[in-house]
């Protein structure tokens, strides 16, 4: 999958080391601007004189919203199992408060929120569709530890 992530930041870099060579260096790199997001999952970057957007592939474009859906302050970890693993200093509660606020509807909507013993399941919908669910479980150190599992709405 990040097949595509190599070759599109290689052509960035590439075309922002174009130039006229006018002894302007300072200007044209106050003109650049970072890579971004856009809300329709195409990745953008403007350099002056050129704007670059490519419409990411579905399975890509999945993986960079993922980040839309990890709470403040919290860890993204790596581990075993299916979904993305994160860790807040936050206790349950407050990690799913932030779940359900409605501030968050421009990213996904939260229709459902249950206990399991001590543990908080959410389930939703994402933007774009798919399924969201989230399972927040007390950490063993503290805090909540989390799992995001979005999966495809084919």
């Amino acid at each position: 999958m990040f097949r595509f992530v190599l070759p599109l930041a290689a052509s960035a870099a590439l075309l922002s080391g174009c130039g006229t060579g006018d002894g302007n260096d300072s200007a044209d790199a106050a003109n650049a601007s970072r890579a971004s997001r856009t809300e329709n999952g195409q990745l953008t970057a403007r350099v002056q004189g050129v704007d670059l957007k490519v419409n990411l592939p579905p399975p890509i474009r999945r993986m960079t919203e993922e980040e839309d859906f990890l709470p403040p302050r919290a860890r993204a970890e790596r581990g075993g199992g299916e979904g993305r693993r994160f860790h807040s200093d936050d206790p349950p509660e407050a990690v799913a408060r932030w779940y359900r606020d409605p501030a968050r509807a421009q990213r996904f909507s939260i229709a459902t929120a249950n206990r399991e013993g001590s543990t908080v399941v959410l389930a939703g919908t994402a933007r774009g569709g798919d399924s969201l669910r989230v399972r927040l479980t007390p950490g063993s150190a503290g805090g909540t530890d989390g799992t995001i599992l979005v999966t495809a709405a084919n």
